[in-house]
């Protein structure tokens, strides 16, 4: 890793912790209290091995040592009705969902920055104190959405159609971030992709083929500009 950072230059070094600005801009309140300054925090993370350069698991800030609690939908308790009404109504016209690319959405509540004492290794501190600013998360499968997969066989006794995450969220009501981290690492069974989703859960435009291949993303894009304009909306309403 040092010697790809080197490569890189600068943002290499920046990117690959070779240096402390990424550990700073996640734990020093220089950085923390200006994001928690907006009223909805919000991570879009591709599950499934499916993106290359960000990884769901450093999309969503997960860490696989870290117990910071997420819950499922609507259950927390802490999360203002306002927000709850939003959430049922994004969901009531939500492509994403309907297509089922949206396999669980998670929020963890906010916590007070002069209670938070977070321990562990830089890369869990890192996770618990991004976590404590309350966002929520959402995760994302764009498996039969990028052109380049494959199925192969099934060598377990689960379906093919199970998603370790869906599964999670429909046994219990909260996980720890490192039942998150260990559920959008495992595979879907029954198909292997090419981690392009990177591009493509933004439906990124650039040339007919670009356009063409991350087609598959367009849902999630359109849910992203549903939910926005619902709590723009919303937001505007209560001024």
């Amino acid at each position: 890793e040092v010697g790809i950072a080197t490569c890189l230059g600068e943002t290499g070094r920046d990117l690959f912790r070779v240096n402390d600005l990424m550990k700073t801009m996640a734990t020093s309140p220089k950085y923390t209290r200006p994001l928690a300054l907006f009223r909805k925090r919000i991570a879009y993370a591709n599950a499934y091995g499916t993106d290359f350069v960000v990884p769901g698991s450093t999309a969503a800030f997960l860490d696989d040592s870290s117990d910071s609690l997420h819950y499922f939908d609507a259950d927390l308790e802490s999360i203002e009705e306002e927000t709850q009404s939003q959430q049922q109504a994004a969901d009531r016209v939500c492509p994403a969902t309907e297509q089922g690319l949206f396999v669980a959405t998670c929020y963890t509540p906010r916590q007070s920055m002069t209670d938070l004492e977070p321990s562990g290794s830089e890369l869990e501190v890192m996770s618990k104190t991004l976590d404590s600013l309350g966002w929520t998360k959402v995760f994302v499968d764009l498996r039969k959405g990028i052109p380049i997969s494959a199925k192969v066989p099934i060598v377990s006794n689960s379906s093919p159609d199970t998603c370790p995450v869906r599964r999670l969220s429909t046994n219990r009501k909260v996980a720890t971030s490192k039942d998150l981290c260990s559920a959008i690492s495992s595979g879907r069974g029954g198909r292997v992709t090419v981690p392009l989703g990177h591009n493509a859960i933004i439906a990124f435009k650039r040339g007919s083929f670009r356009t063409a291949f991350n087609k598959g993303g367009r849902p999630v894009a359109d849910s992203l500009a549903i939910n926005l304009i619902e709590d723009i909306s919303m937001w505007t309403q209560n001024v």
